[in-house]
């Protein structure tokens, strides 16, 4: 978000975007939403709690998309779980393309919800996964969601899915063109 304008109403007004001090802002489109969130996110807290059983996070990505980022997250994975002395996750974050459960071979599998959270899908007995492709009725259903409710799915993911304690969590990211 960048410096508002001198005359700006302010967030918590009722003209926040609407005012005339608001025309031409950068900002104005952001303050009409009322997606606008002040104060600090209760969500970093439960997310940094949860991943303190995490002893190394991988995070694989690209600056575009068609790179192979998901083929490179899930052979990662596969390498790492060889050693069966350790437990890894792969998170599918890549919310516009979770190709992650075809790559993983676990298509079709549903997340359960527990008393600790969503369940993620175990590929072996040290391999976990979870991706919003395992939240589609269809591996054919396209994910258009955009912004705020992207990011509350992935505050979500890293908050709500209990993976117990992981050696490594490898992370498939979006493409850096992507919300």
């Amino acid at each position: 978000m960048e410096v508002p304008p001198e005359h700006c109403p302010g967030v918590e007004s009722a003209d926040a975007g609407k005012a005339d001090a608001c025309a031409g802002c950068p900002n104005r489109g952001i303050c009409s939403s009322g997606d606008l969130q002040t104060g600090p996110d209760p969500k970093v807290a439960e997310i940094a709690a949860k991943l303190m059983n995490v002893k190394h996070i991988v995070l694989v990505m690209s600056g575009k998309g068609g790179v192979g980022k998901s083929t490179v997250s899930s052979l990662l994975a596969r390498y790492l779980a060889t050693d069966k002395t350790v437990n890894v996750g792969l998170l599918d974050v890549d919310i516009c393309g979770p190709s992650i459960p075809k790559t993983m071979g676990v298509e079709g599998e549903e997340v359960h919800q527990s008393m600790s959270g969503w369940s993620p899908i175990y590929v072996s007995d040290n391999l976990s996964v979870m991706s919003c492709g395992f939240l589609l009725n269809s591996a054919d259903d396209a994910v258009i969601w955009r912004g705020p409710k992207k990011n509350t799915i992935i505050k979500q993911f890293l908050a709500d899915v209990d993976w117990d304690r992981l050696d490594y969590l490898v992370v498939d990211t979006p493409p850096g063109t992507s919300d």
